[in-house]
């Protein structure tokens, strides 16, 4: 949370240098463009921070649904099951009650796995969203050390002494 504020004030202070600068020589739509970037920047770091934030969730849910499963199998011993039905009176044989008990676990089993499959494939997405995010964020991060070495090169030939004028 507080490195989000933290990004967003330096992003902040970067654009201010940049602009405050007296040497930073750009044209205008050369530093719109910057500007734009670097509001792209920001985006794709937010958006990626978020992808992140609901990657960890899901790998939170994931360790759950994997406690639960286990617990399920544990649940599913012979052993287990004749202690869980031990104190049940009933007039039902205690061979249709284990039964009973194991198929409502075993049918528990099968949504708790269906539920890993799908957080699965959903982790699959996200860390390709992931990946495409950090690729934009890289390229937007290239793109600005480009027109800031460009502007270099510009002040560069612009203040070169001994260049014919008097």
């Amino acid at each position: 949370m507080y490195t989000k504020h933290i990004k967003r004030f330096l992003i902040g202070v970067f654009i201010a240098l940049l602009l405050a600068v007296p040497g930073f020589a750009q044209t205008h739509e050369q530093r719109d463009q910057a500007l734009i970037d670097v509001e792209l920047l920001t985006r794709a770091e937010n958006r990626a921070d978020a992808l992140r934030t609901q990657l960890l969730d899901l790998q939170m849910k994931e360790i759950d649904l994997q406690a639960r499963l286990d617990d399920l199998d544990y649940r599913l011993r012979p052993e287990n099951l004749q202690q869980a039905l031990i104190f049940v009176g009933s007039v039902r044989p205690m061979d249709e009650l284990r039964d009973d008990l194991r198929a409502r676990i075993e049918s528990e089993k099968t949504r708790v796995n269906e539920q890993l499959e799908l957080l699965a494939s959903t982790q699959a997405k996200l860390e390709a969203a992931i990946s495409d995010a950090d690729a934009e964020c890289a390229r937007l991060r290239q793109r600005l050390r480009l027109l800031r070495s460009s502007d270099r090169c510009q002040e560069d030939n612009g203040a070169a002494p001994g260049d014919g004028e008097s």
